[in-house]
């Protein structure tokens, strides 16, 4: 058997701006394990045989040659035919995070099974390539509309920052001594909201952008230029000021469409604030999903009890700074 992992990402400082229609933008983000993991076992039929195990989906490719997209698991198929997999395997996937929880999970699943599937057919790529190749799938094979942090973060890991030039993307890991990690895993927390689509966000936001929209083009730039002060903070070992930046980062996202917010996310961004936080922002495009929020020293435990005795869900979260992970184990079953 041949098994990988790759980490997803939380507090996207920039979002939005790593798209096709944003020229020249800039995110900071931080991996997380919460993890999508790849199992790929050889069946010896002449079928592909795909199981999501958490969303308790599955199907079957029997002509490697013809496959067909209709909604089901239509991203690990696309990855199979863009890697050129032959018959007889079966393709095995769980993730961590809930679906459609904002942090990426997609990215993660693709990035993932494109290293499970390079290390099976004895292809060299690197993360890079892994990454890049990924956000292609999704864009040409599926032709979904895909900003480029989450597959570069899934395959890197680590605290990053990158500056865009869609669709490439520079990236600069930013390191941290043992002392900084420990303090952003006291002080992180991640809420899990619902599952939420943003296809209708998407569609409103570029057109609004497209027409030359004053709002929107002002809270894009404003968004693209908390990533660099969230870079220079973090350096800083500035606490405050990380947590300053999230609330402006957020506060510009909301100006984008009315559903990225809602009664409930400002229930929880009232509770945060109310109880210790000095950092909010919900992942991804917004309107749902989850939450990162950024406890003050000394709250973190009355913030934690607050959310929980409001009915919401933490997630339990480590930084990861290893990317995707490719091993191999003997198959004894």
């Amino acid at each position: 058997m041949i098994l990988s992992r790759a980490p997803v990402r939380i507090c996207d400082i920039g979002g939005w701006t790593d798209t096709w229609f944003f020229p020249n933008g800039a995110i900071f983000n931080i991996c997380v394990d919460l993890y999508t993991y790849v199992r790929l076992v050889k069946n010896h039929s002449n079928e592909i045989k795909i199981i999501s195990e958490n969303l308790n989906q599955q199907t079957i490719i029997k002509d490697v040659s013809n496959i067909e997209f209709n909604g089901n698991l239509d991203l690990v198929k696309a990855v199979v035919k863009r890697m050129n997999v032959k018959a007889g395997l079966d393709i095995f996937i769980r993730a961590d995070a809930p679906p459609g929880c904002g942090t990426g999970t997609s990215a993660s699943v693709s990035v993932s099974l494109i290293a499970a599937l390079a290390e099976l057919l004895n292809k060299n790529l690197d993360r890079m390539e892994i990454a890049r190749i990924a956000h292609e799938i999704e864009i040409k094979e599926l032709e979904l509309e895909s900003g480029i942090q989450d597959q570069y973060a899934a395959a890197l890991g680590g605290i990053n920052f990158m500056e865009i030039n869609y669709p490439l993307a520079n990236v600069y890991p930013l390191e941290l001594d043992v002392s900084k990690i420990c303090q952003l895993e006291s002080q992180l927390l991640l809420v899990y909201i619902n599952s939420r689509s943003s296809d209708e966000m998407h569609k409103a936001v570029i057109e609004n952008y497209k027409q030359g929209d004053d709002s929107t083009h002002n809270a894009l730039e404003t968004i693209k230029r908390c990533a660099y002060e969230m870079k220079k903070a973090l350096i800083l070992d500035n606490l405050e000021n990380m947590g300053e930046i999230m609330n402006r980062n957020w506060a510009a996202q909301k100006k984008l469409h009315p559903l990225m917010n809602n009664p409930i996310i400002q229930k929880i961004e009232n509770i945060s604030r109310e109880n210790g936080a000095i950092g909010f922002k919900l992942n991804g495009a917004g309107g749902g999903g989850s939450a990162t929020i950024l406890a003050g020293i000394g709250s973190e435990y009355n913030l934690k009890k607050k959310l929980i005795q409001n009915e919401l869900q933490l997630l339990p979260i480590k930084l990861d700074f290893k990317g995707v992970q490719t091993w191999k184990v003997m198959n004894e079953y």
